[in-house]
């Protein structure tokens, strides 16, 4: 068998995208603001903003309210209801 050649140039053609892909930079947003001095501290703040909202999320998901009556529903009783 013979052995198979491809032709190769020197571009690198499954290498790492663009540093500019055009999308949405908030990180650059917050560096713009002045909120941040640099995008190591934007992604903390951005993944603090994320725990907080997971952990928000969590809270109101599992939470049963406040109430007393953990789930049930209550009932008023019968006998102290007055029919007009």
């Amino acid at each position: 068998m013979s052995e198979m050649q491809f032709q190769t140039d020197d571009q690198n053609e499954f290498g790492r995208p663009p540093a500019s892909s055009g999308g949405f930079d908030l990180s650059g947003m917050l560096i713009k603001w002045g909120v941040v001095s640099s995008p190591q501290q934007a992604e903390y703040v951005l993944m603090a903003v994320g725990l907080l909202c997971l952990v928000g999320a969590g809270y109101f998901f599992w939470s049963d309210g406040g109430g007393d009556t953990h789930g049930r529903p209550t009932y008023q009783d019968p006998s102290n209801v007055r029919i007009y």
